[in-house]
């Protein structure tokens, strides 16, 4: 034992001195096999803390973030042992944040960058409101069938629960309904669709219940309905002129076709009546415009006379501030108006008044001999051809004459 004892303290300072040397040798070459390195990894966005009445409106799907370490940690790293957190712990209310991302990674990575570093982010209510549910109709039912009456629905209103913004899309809860060569009375479960005012469906909320009962009825034959017509107009009379009245005579028809066809009509349409630049009564007989699947009673007429009744389209028009002028006045005359400027009313068809401006107006007192030195003296006016005077205001005006040359 005192042998091996003396045989390790033997040059004690070179042994250590050559274990000091063979652990630098060791990590030297280690870290030539096993250098640290940087790389960017995108990961997915995770949300946590966010309060049960509260919802994120939106965020970006993936993040970049830089991580540093040993390459053989690194090159077996995966985006799903990296997490990118946004922490909602005190938000509480709906409103525009600017938050910090977090991160978690595994022993022995470092985060060098996170990119971007911060998000904003906008956090809606969640909120839930009772709407009605309206339906629609696919197909048609068996030739020589058709449905007695509306579709009736196990509850008429349901529950729609989401954020804010995404219930404010909501135009119509929808129930899509396939009536295709049905024959007989059903009861049918259907899913309901959320759309929009564009008619597309809107994701991200909850509807209770999803699905309902409807039950469908059907008939042999064919419903009636009795509707108004209504003459379908295209293009505009003459400039000047208007439509001042519509006659239609029958202005009621009797129709029948499938339910799914009429269900919807509120009247019918004629087929276009072209009224472009006509500048007197025009009366026509036009049939109506039947759509596919839906037919006129036996005996109803199949046309309808249509007369469209044509004015003149006359206004009023006030021309402010004309000029007042003395006619036939004596050179040797020296006078004064009170007030010297008048406002004229006129009348006639729109695209003649419309052009009428003060130069195209005369207003004017008459000169004679007679009149006194001071006096109130009616005005005249003279107005373009099919112009009529409504009136003068002013139409007196004082007339003051000072002296005689």
């Amino acid at each position: 034992m005192t042998d091996i004892k003396k045989w390790l303290l033997k040059n004690i300072e070179i042994k250590i001195f050559s274990l000091f040397l063979a652990i630098i040798l060791w990590v030297y070459v280690a870290s030539g096999q096993n250098p640290i390195v940087e790389n960017y990894i995108d990961v997915s966005l995770t949300v946590k803390n966010l309060e049960e009445n509260l919802a994120i409106k939106e965020i970006p799907d993936n993040i970049s973030i830089g991580v540093k370490g040993p390459r053989d940690v690194l090159s077996n790293l995966s985006s799903n042992q990296i997490a990118g957190i946004i922490d909602l712990i005190n938000i509480t209310e709906a409103g525009n944040y600017k938050l910090q991302i977090e991160t978690e990674v595994p022993q022995r990575v470092k985060v060098t960058r996170i990119i971007p570093s911060e998000i904003k982010v906008e956090i809606d209510r969640i909120l839930t409101e009772v709407m009605e549910v309206n339906y629609s109709l696919i197909g048609t039912p068996k030739k020589g069938y058709s449905l007695s009456g509306a579709p009736i629905f196990n509850q008429d209103s349901i529950k729609v629960t989401g954020a804010q913004s995404k219930l404010d899309l909501v135009k119509q809860i929808l129930c899509p309904i396939d009536i295709s060569n049905i024959e007989e009375d059903r009861l049918v479960n259907v899913k309901l669709e959320v759309h929009d005012i564009n008619d597309t469906e809107v994701e991200g909320l909850t509807i209770e219940p999803e699905i309902i009962e409807v039950a469908i009825s059907v008939t042999e034959g064919y419903p009636q309905k009795y509707l108004e017509v209504k003459p379908r107009i295209v293009g505009k009379p003459a400039s000047g002129y208007y439509i001042s009245q519509i006659l239609v005579n029958p202005d009621m028809i009797n129709i029948y076709g499938n339910y799914s066809k009429i269900n919807d009509l509120q009247y019918l349409e004629t087929i276009p009546i072209d009224v472009n630049g006509i500048t007197k009564t025009l009366s026509v007989k036009v049939s109506p415009a039947l759509s596919e699947g839906i037919y006129l009673v036996e005996g109803e007429t199949a046309l309808t006379e249509v007369n469209i009744q044509i004015k003149e389209n006359i206004i009023q028009k006030t021309i402010i501030d004309v000029p007042i002028m003395i006619k036939n006045a004596s050179p040797f005359i020296s006078f004064n108006l009170e007030p010297q400027f008048t406002d004229v009313t006129i009348e006639g068809k729109s695209d003649l008044v419309e052009k009428i401006s003060s130069e195209d107006i005369e207003v004017f007192v008459e000169f004679v001999d007679d009149l006194e030195t001071d006096q109130q003296v009616k005005l005249k006016a003279m107005l373009p051809e099919k112009i009529n005077l409504i009136k003068i205001n002013p139409e007196e005006v004082n007339l003051k004459i000072n002296s005689k040359k």
